[in-house]
């Protein structure tokens, strides 16, 4: 019995080890699931915190980027509004503005260039140093310098360059960028007025001339008439004082036409449909001169135009029947009154006429040319005759007074446009009228 009360003694202990032991280990366990549940807490709280402050840190940012975005659309949509063309590089040459202006002044698209290489998109032009590749590598910037573009479609682009160095924050050169304004209007504008300058002074000179010898003609004039009276109606010397008043008169209408051909057209410029217009001046020159177009065939070919919209062109109606008069005159001369007469016109598409043209007129980014034809099977003119055919006073025809064909290119030149000539295939001559009119016009603009 001892041994078993000693045996039940020793499992007692046994056990009340093993509770104190699990009472520490459960003591000891509650307290780290107390922290752990204090640490998850400070967690929780810090977390709420850092998420209000990542939250309150996004919103600002949003609002940075917003405003950014705002700036930089009004930045872009002040460029975009400029006349003048916006072109900025970085400092490794690459293309990170374009505005729309540059866009239209080199025919390029507007996102295209964005990224891409300078050298391999913008034509250098002439001088190769104004522009703002040559800028950022200089590292000089230049001002207000007139340079010339060959684009690739032919046309001849007359700019004003100026240039400057982009930097970054602390001062380091950063690219450059390039303003470029369109002086090509500019330049026709100024040869105009030299032209117009030229004439003004002709005039002046023209206008005394006339004074001078009008003064003795009347002179002239006056006593022949004296003179035919006094004299018997079949005296022979009638003819002789008929012969001095005709030739005082063809003097006086010479005075009058130069006086005429120096005087500073001002033009009164409307939109007419061409077509109609070329008709109805033509049928009026054969009412106006019945002699001249009786025998003559005068034949208007229709311009091809698409969906038969009628071609609109702006010009004085009344100045350009009178350079279509002359030159149908000098057609219908031609052909000794007995022939045919083909007129012609078209619209030329842009790429050809800067290809044919663009070295006898400027020719806008905007514009293309129409071209006139008019042509005879008459005698033709010689290779000699050519070079000298719209200089003032230059005639080959008995009697005329070398002015027709002048004041008609004159009038041409007054449109911006130009007048020539050529031999004809049919023998005769080819008169070609050019005038720059707006691409795409095909009815009255307000």
């Amino acid at each position: 019995m001892d041994n078993e009360h000693d045996v039940l003694l020793d499992g007692d202990a046994k056990t009340s080890d093993e509770v104190l032991k699990f009472a520490d280990s459960y003591e000891s366990f509650s307290r780290i699931v107390n922290s752990l549940q204090r640490q998850y807490i400070e967690l929780k709280d810090e977390f709420t915190q850092q998420n209000d402050q990542l939250f309150e840190t996004n919103r600002q940012l949003a609002e940075m980027t917003e405003r950014n975005l705002a700036a930089n659309e009004f930045l872009n949509s002040i460029l975009d509004s400029m006349s003048a063309g916006v072109i900025a590089i970085d400092r490794d040459g690459r293309i990170t503005q374009f505005n729309s202006a540059a866009s239209l002044m080199l025919g390029i698209p507007v996102r295209e260039p964005l990224g891409q290489l300078y050298r391999e998109i913008i034509p250098p032009g002439d001088p190769i140093d104004a522009n703002a590749l040559r800028s950022s590598e200089t590292g000089k910037a230049v001002d207000c310098t007139e340079k010339k573009i060959d684009l690739p479609d032919g046309t001849r682009l007359i700019v004003s360059t100026s240039t400057a160095i982009l930097k970054d924050r602390s001062g380091k050169p950063a690219g450059a960028v390039e303003v470029l304004h369109d002086l090509t209007k500019t330049k026709k504008m100024e040869r105009e007025i030299a032209r117009l300058n030229t004439l003004a002074a002709l005039g002046e000179m023209a206008a005394t001339v006339a004074h001078q010898v009008r003064n003795p003609l009347s002179g002239i004039l006056g006593y022949g008439s004296l003179l035919k009276r006094e004299l018997e109606a079949d005296d022979p010397r009638q003819k002789l004082i008929s012969k001095i008043t005709e030739g005082v008169e063809v003097l006086n209408a010479t005075v009058t036409t130069l006086l005429d051909y120096t005087r500073n057209e001002e033009l009164n410029c409307e939109y007419v449909a061409f077509g109609e217009y070329i008709s109805d001046a033509i049928a009026q020159f054969r009412r106006e001169n019945p002699d001249l177009t009786r025998q003559m065939e005068l034949r208007v070919e229709p311009a091809a135009s698409p969906g038969n919209v009628p071609v609109m062109v702006l010009i004085d109606p009344v100045l350009f029947r009178q350079v279509l008069f002359n030159l149908l005159t000098n057609s219908c001369e031609a052909c000794r009154m007995e022939g045919t007469v083909n007129v012609a016109f078209r619209k030329v598409p842009r790429q050809r006429a800067v290809e044919q043209y663009a070295k006898r007129l400027l020719i806008g980014l905007d514009e293309t040319v129409l071209e006139l034809r008019i042509s005879d099977d008459g005698c033709g003119i010689s290779q000699e005759v050519l070079s000298s055919l719209f200089s003032p006073f230059f005639t080959t025809k008995h009697g005329g007074n070398g002015l027709g064909l002048a004041v008609a290119q004159k009038i041409a030149k007054a449109h911006g446009g130009d007048l020539g000539v050529d031999q004809s295939t049919t023998g005769g001559a080819t008169f070609t009228l050019l005038l720059p009119v707006r691409m795409g016009q095909t009815n009255r603009e307000t």
